[in-house]
């Protein structure tokens, strides 16, 4: 029996830093880019090893504030410092936890909204908990 295809990323959004766009793709992290520079939000992925970021959070969790605060904003100097690279973030569905993820970008970016922006630019289902959208609330403002 052939091995499973890898699962693709679900989709990408593009970030405007300091007037230059900066594309993320998110998703499975198992489904990591070749050569992306990831954060990995899914303690059971199989590509672990491969983030250049790991936070730790439970399917339809919610991780502590301050340790997302602190990854989002290594990761989002990666991305001031080196835009044309390109950037993956994923848990396991690369739905909830990951669309969190990247509202919680969006938001530091600037973006209104960041919710209702990610919902309408990566994928309809992003963001699946009341909590993760509390947590998104909180990151309002600059990085």
């Amino acid at each position: 029996m052939p091995a499973a295809p890898d699962p693709l990323p679900r989709g990408a959004i593009t970030l405007h830093l300091d007037g230059r766009a900066v594309r993320i793709t998110g998703g499975p992290f198992d489904s990591l880019p070749a050569g992306a520079r990831g954060l990995c939000l899914e303690p059971r992925s199989a590509r672990l090893a491969e983030a250049e970021w790991r936070l730790d959070v439970e399917d339809f969790g919610v991780p502590d504030a301050a340790a997302l605060r602190a990854v989002l904003a290594a990761m989002m100097a990666a991305m001031r410092a080196s835009p044309g690279d390109a950037f993956h973030v994923g848990c396991r569905a690369g739905l909830g936890r990951t669309g969190m993820a990247l509202a919680c970008l969006a938001a530091m970016a600037g973006v209104a909204e960041p919710v209702a922006w990610v919902r309408a630019h990566y994928d309809p289902g992003a963001v699946e908990t009341p909590e993760q959208e509390a947590m998104v609330a909180r990151f309002t403002g600059g990085a």
